[in-house]
């Protein structure tokens, strides 16, 4: 897998140096080595990596043991965008053996028959998973919009917002993507451990700039990156001045 990329001369800017996906997946890990959950979100325009970059996530986390159980809520397109075992809803029960081996349930509806599956039954399912066991989950949500209310500021989706603000106790670990940043709470973005920016608009950008106090440089960046390419912003940190690529 690629450990480098190559990013554009930004003017005024001393060029961000390539950092590397281990880099990249130690931070985004950190909150676990002290126990707690990760919460991280991927945001950007659309067709620049951002779905590409969770399933690596998602793979290293499994890999690496950091997650026991991963439940996404995968819903968007007619074909599955994670891979896994395959369900239409949280009743429906998943071959033992299949998940022994695999550890992912995505759930996915199913539009022919009617069946809706909400992002709000899927995190319910993995808080009671989580409080009920010692078992590790990681919620993936493909697109938070679906957990918000029709004018994008307020949650119709509580126990998503309860992996965002109290799941990390017991290990519950969180990943969101979002196209739309303008519509997505606040408090998503305070709560979460790591965000990955790939692309945005100078609108955007600027946007992100005002909300999250981005730093001048990682603002002018942003519309400069490459399909792929991603900054990571730390709270509390300053920019590190590297841009990813898995």
């Amino acid at each position: 897998m690629a450990t480098a990329t190559t990013v554009q001369k930004v003017p005024g800017l001393v060029s961000p140096q390539a950092g590397t996906r281990e880099e990249a997946l130690a931070l985004i890990f950190a909150p676990t080595k002290r126990g707690d959950g990760f919460r991280h979100g991927a945001l950007g325009a659309p067709g620049y990596g951002k779905t590409y970059h969770v399933r690596q996530v998602i793979a290293a986390a499994l890999e690496r043991d950091v997650v026991d159980l991963v439940l996404s809520h995968d819903v968007k397109y007619r074909q599955a965008e994670f891979e896994g075992i395959e369900l239409t809803h949280v009743g429906a029960a998943a071959d033992p053996a299949q998940l022994e081996l695999r550890r992912h349930l995505v759930y996915r509806g199913d539009v022919r028959a009617d069946v809706v599956c909400e992002a709000e039954d899927v995190a319910l399912a993995g808080k009671k998973i989580a409080q009920g066991s010692e078992i590790r989950v990681l919620l993936n949500i493909g697109e938070l919009d679906d957990c918000l209310t029709e004018g994008g500021r307020g949650w119709r989706a509580p126990t998503v917002q309860w992996f965002s603000s109290k799941g990390r106790a017991l290990g519950a670990c969180l990943l969101w993507t979002t196209q739309q940043p303008k519509r997505s709470p606040d408090e998503i973005f305070d709560q979460s451990t790591t965000l990955a920016l790939f692309h945005h608009e100078e609108r955007s950008a600027n946007y992100l700039s005002n909300t999250l106090l981005l730093d001048e440089d990682m603002v002018r960046t942003l519309p400069q990156l490459a399909i792929g390419e991603f900054v990571l912003k730390v709270p509390a940190r300053e920019w590190n001045r590297k841009v990813y690529r898995f």
